[in-house]
């Protein structure tokens, strides 16, 4: 078995003095488990050398075995777990003085627990933040947990956002048009006689600002869609989607249902195209373009889609950048936040893009190309997926212009 650990900048007492505790905990184990009676090379076989719980077993197993000292550490058991697995040992037969070693990496961990972060839940959000490895799954577990919150004290939650943005050139040349598809899906409320924003445009491209005259025109009536547009864009061909246009140009979507929970879930997606959405060249303060999605909806999976023409940014491909308008401080900017997914390249726009969690995507992508008359053909798609996206957070797929 081995103990090693990945080399990680350590240049915090955090991080130093946690790698040393654990380490030295997780070497202690180890020395534990070579003297059991037999050999152990799996989490199973440890349980059946102890005789002890299976999870305990397979928690103190992965612990040893992970080369991450900080991901290995969302494995150690806590207090009451060592203490059970030390009894287990000793029933079989190992000898006090190793026990000893583990008690005393367990106080020394608890000490440095205390000393930076007050209890063991803190602690491990800052292994998490710190971990070369099982970074993914940490971000995720903290995320669902932060949606299932939001669901209670908001009252609402989706399964899907879906932004599908259209990047074309524009009439005018040096500049791009760009039409969106913005939706929930299963939208469900906890309280009856809800409105809720499916989506806003802007007369600006997301990642820039332009002083430019642009129009909003829906694809489609936002509040008397035919029965046509009806079934393909809403889960009810009765549901009728408000459309507000703001103060500041943009023009804003507002579902609202008096049902709630499973039985009363409703799915609507709005379309609309601006003309011109911003320059295709960089300007001071505009150095990139693409398309935001703002997670302004407890929702449980994220679909952010950009169907970009070739001409436009060609053998680009897309960074991801996720930002917060939170900013603790008046004239701080705002925080961009750390994401592990990444964007794919989906081909072409007029291959098979559709996904399963959204009914008919394909056919929607067509009424768009087909109402503007755009070539699919000549469009890419890059997909972003994530899952339980923080809510009040914005996430673009943005490209760099020349």
């Amino acid at each position: 078995m081995t103990t090693g650990n990945k080399a990680l900048p350590l240049d915090s007492s955090f991080e130093l003095e946690s790698s040393a505790a654990i380490n030295e905990l997780r070497r202690q184990l180890d020395r534990v488990i070579s003297l059991l009676p037999t050999k152990v090379s799996r989490a199973s076989e440890l349980q059946h050398a102890l005789g002890t719980d299976k999870a305990l077993a397979w928690r103190v197993f992965n612990a040893v075995e992970c080369s991450d000292a900080f991901a290995a550490a969302r494995y150690l058991p806590r207090s009451a777990g060592i203490r059970s697995f030390l009894l287990a040992a000793r029933k079989s037969g190992v000898e006090t003085a190793a026990l000893e070693g583990v008690s005393a990496a367990m106080e020394a961990l608890d000490r440095v627990v205390k000393a930076h972060a007050g209890d063991r839940k803190r602690f491990d959000m800052l292994l998490a933040s710190h971990s070369v490895e099982g970074r993914k799954e940490a971000d995720l577990a903290h995320r669902r947990t932060a949606f299932e919150g939001n669901t209670y004290i908001w009252g609402a939650s989706a399964d899907v956002q879906l932004r599908s943005a259209f990047l074309a050139p524009s009439a005018e040349e040096g500049f791009a048009d760009m039409a969106n598809l913005r939706g929930l899906l299963n939208l469900e409320f906890l309280r009856p006689a809800m409105s809720w924003p499916v989506g806003i445009t802007w007369p600006r491209q997301d990642d820039l600002r332009t002083t430019r005259d642009a129009s909003i025109q829906p694809l489609f009536d936002m509040d008397d869609a035919s029965e046509e547009e009806a079934s393909l864009f809403f889960s009810d061909p009765s549901l009728r989607v408000e459309s507000r246009s703001s103060d500041e140009g943009g023009l804003q979507y507002v579902v609202s249902t008096e049902r709630v929970g499973s039985t009363g879930a409703i799915s609507c997606v709005t379309g609309d195209v601006v003309r011109p959405v911003g320059a295709l060249k960089a300007e001071e303060g505009s150095e990139h373009a693409g398309a935001m999605a703002t997670v302004s909806c407890p929702v449980r999976l994220l679909i952010l889609d950009v169907l970009v023409h070739r001409s436009l940014f060609p053998g680009a491909a897309p960074e991801v950048v996720v930002r917060s308008d939170f900013s603790p401080a008046q004239g701080m900017q705002s925080q961009q936040l750390p994401i592990s997914e990444a964007p794919t390249f989906m081909g072409p726009a007029d291959g098979v893009i559709r996904t399963s969690e959204v009914p008919r995507y394909d056919e929607m992508r067509t009424f768009v190309f087909e109402r503007l008359g755009w070539d699919p053909a000549a469009f890419d798609v890059h997909r972003l997926r994530v899952e339980y996206p923080i809510l009040a957070t914005a996430m673009a797929l943005s490209f760099k212009l020349g």
